[in-house]
């Protein structure tokens, strides 16, 4: 039951407005037992009310948050620092649901905080095994903590090889890679450094004074490739909805029937090497609609894998 009412305040937080259908289905639970746990977690001191109506549902106060002493900003690090090792280690692993309850702590603006925890660490999507990269994290983050201007060997898309100062300010994890967002003296500007690009790096004793918050963003991300957007169509079984949702978004997936399938799901996405890899992770719980080339490569692709194991 505590998990479960856990789950439901989780819920809560990240929604603020639901209804208890919805919560019956997901949590796999009757319609009673749901108001039941609400019950709980009203006597456990949680700000929660029930609305009737057309526009009604369960709902939590507007000024609730989870308490600021569950988790503090170093605690928060360290665990995502860990799940990017778990998600290595296990590739399976949902780290993304640990992630929305992490965000559902501390401030009001608890999403947008922990994004930019002091200024440092943003986060877009999850990463492999990072033990590869720690000899390169670490200087970087006390780069990033104590203003540091760091000195790096980078080697970019194209083969050229640069020596520059960097003044790093955030790391950001995205695509299943690292990044270290800095200003570059070598371009005058901010610039996106991919970790595994970089060769060498190493302290140059100087520092320097850090850009305020507004001219470094998640929404101002120059990454260092040019990567194309298709428009995927998927059908969707119920097997797979809330995961289609969590990736492509809630308001993306649509109750359409179509055969087996009682979704419809329509997005922009990057037709990256991470595309193929993860639509086949969803199995026959999805059928690619469109387009047709990553319909063509998913298929080449399972027909591959199934040669390879068959044999």
């Amino acid at each position: 039951m505590i998990e479960d009412c856990f789950g439901i305040l989780m819920e809560l937080l990240k929604k603020r407005k639901v209804t208890a259908g919805y919560l019956a289905q997901k949590f796999d639970k009757s319609v009673r037992s749901i108001y039941r746990y609400i019950d709980v977690l009203s006597e456990g001191g949680v700000k929660v009310f029930c609305t009737r109506g057309r526009n009604g549902g369960i709902q939590i106060a507007d000024n609730y948050r989870l308490p600021a002493a569950l988790l503090t900003k170093t605690e928060q690090e360290e665990i995502f620092s860990a799940l990017t090792l778990l998600k290595g280690a296990r590739p399976q692993a949902d780290v993304d649901k640990i992630r929305e309850k992490l965000l559902a702590v501390n401030t009001v603006d608890s999403g947008k905080s922990l994004v930019m925890t002091g200024d440092k660490l943003m986060l877009e999507g999850v990463i492999g095994d990072n033990r590869l990269y720690r000899g390169k994290i670490e200087p970087l983050s006390t780069a990033i903590d104590d203003s540091l201007i760091v000195k790096i060997v980078y080697h970019d898309r194209g083969g050229d090889t640069t020596e520059r100062n960097i003044h790093p300010h955030a790391f950001v994890l995205k695509d299943m890679t690292w990044y270290v967002y800095a200003y570059c003296e070598l371009r005058d500007g901010f610039r996106m450094f991919k970790i595994s690009r970089i060769e060498k790096l190493a302290f140059t004793g100087d520092s320097f004074t850090r850009k305020p918050r507004e001219e470094f963003t998640p929404w101002k991300l120059d990454f260092d490739d040019d990567t194309p957007l298709v428009n995927l169509v998927l059908f969707v079984g119920d097997e797979m909805r809330y995961d289609i949702e969590e990736w492509l978004g809630i308001e993306c997936v649509k109750a359409q029937k179509h055969g087996d399938f009682n979704y419809v799901a329509e997005a922009s996405v990057a037709a990256d090497k991470n595309l193929i890899p993860r639509l086949m992770s969803y199995g026959s719980g999805i059928l690619v609609v469109n387009p047709p080339d990553i319909k063509a490569a998913l298929a080449d692709a399972s027909q591959k894998l199934f040669a390879r194991y068959s044999t």
